[in-house]
């Protein structure tokens, strides 16, 4: 108990000995008996008093003191069990299957490579041998000229004259396409000229030429034989 209490207690035990003694005063002698009597009533007051305090101040201090913040509880885990174990462990590895017997692949003779065609197999093929006026070659507005190429024939097949020598594209300036005046026989050569005129206005012009067989097909120059000659001016 602290010492605010005490003295709280006294003052009133002191207030009830006096108030217990005021009204006991009687203007004849007290017998000894009555004076036990009062001293014990007032003992037994004060211990009342004092135990009232005590059951108030234990009150207040439970009331004061933190209510237990309950702990959590732990809960044991499941031990596991022999059939979660297996489902646990990895499979064990199938067992590899029988081979099989297989027949080996039969073996196919290679193929016969495709004819690939060579300058000495071609059968209508051309060279040039020169030309004139060559290419880049300025002329005048309108002014004819005429344009030579001398030609080899490298095939296997002789040109008849049922040959042309033609116009393929560009500009044309005016030429034609010469019929074959001879056979050329494999080996041999040939002059082919062509007359034209130059355009009118200034400007760089080229004409592309090419051989024609019996049968309108087109042959020429280089190593497949399909290339063109070409005639090509320029106009100041």
């Amino acid at each position: 108990m602290n010492k605010r209490m005490k003295s709280l207690l006294m003052t009133i035990f002191l207030t009830l000995a006096i108030g217990v003694s005021a009204c006991s005063s009687k203007p004849t002698p007290t017998p000894i008996a009555y004076y036990i009597e009062t001293s014990v009533a007032a003992t037994m007051q004060f211990q009342a008093t004092l135990d009232s305090l005590r059951a108030l101040e234990q009150q207040m201090t439970q009331m004061a003191m933190p209510t237990a913040t309950p702990q959590p509880t732990w809960t044991p885990m499941p031990s596991p069990t022999i059939a979660q174990t297996q489902s646990l462990l990895p499979a064990a590895p199938a067992a590899p299957a029988a081979p099989v017997a297989t027949q080996p692949p039969a073996v196919l003779p290679p193929a016969a490579p495709a004819a690939t065609p060579t300058s000495a197999s071609l059968c209508l093929k051309a060279s040039l041998v020169s030309e004139t006026i060559p290419d880049g070659t300025a002329k005048a507005a309108n002014e004819a000229f005429t344009k030579s190429w001398t030609f080899k024939n490298v095939g296997t097949c002789a040109w008849t004259t049922e040959f042309d020598f033609a116009f393929v594209s560009g500009e044309k300036m005016g030429g034609a396409n010469i019929d074959m005046k001879q056979s050329v026989a494999p080996g041999g050569e040939i002059t082919i000229s062509v007359p034209m005129t130059a355009p009118g206005s200034a400007g760089d012009y080229t004409g592309w030429w090419s051989f024609l067989d019996q049968g309108g097909n087109r042959f020429g120059v280089g190593n497949a034989g399909t290339g063109y000659v070409s005639v090509r001016i320029v106009v100041k």
